[in-house]
């Protein structure tokens, strides 16, 4: 907690043959948020719903294409309460049939 929020980007790639569009960025709790960043435009940040975060998206990533989701986390977000081993997801849904709803997860310790 001390000292303060942690990223870290997940690159993704569109190993398709046609284009895929992102239609929606959210996390699994308000402590973390998701920023994607395409050819140097960055999108977000995205939250938790319903906690003032616009989740809906239309990018568009086109074959071969990459872009990455960077992810922070607040660790201090919960409170002195809030050590211990937490579990977070980001979720991106698209309108591919082979992956409509990524999840990228990670793990954290939490220590004071």
């Amino acid at each position: 907690m001390a000292a303060g929020e942690v990223s870290h980007s997940f690159k993704i790639k569109n190993s398709g043959g046609g284009p895929v569009v992102v239609n929606k960025i959210y996390t699994s709790c308000m402590c973390t948020t998701a920023i994607l960043n395409k050819g140097g435009n960055k999108s977000g940040p995205f939250g938790m719903p319903g906690h003032g975060s616009d989740t809906r998206l239309k990018e568009t990533i086109g074959p071969g294409e990459e872009a990455e989701i960077e992810v922070v986390f607040d660790p201090a977000a919960h409170g002195p309460e809030g050590t211990g081993l937490i579990k977070r997801v980001v979720y991106a849904e698209t309108d591919s049939e082979a992956a409509p709803k990524l999840q990228l997860t990670f793990e954290a310790n939490v220590t004071p």
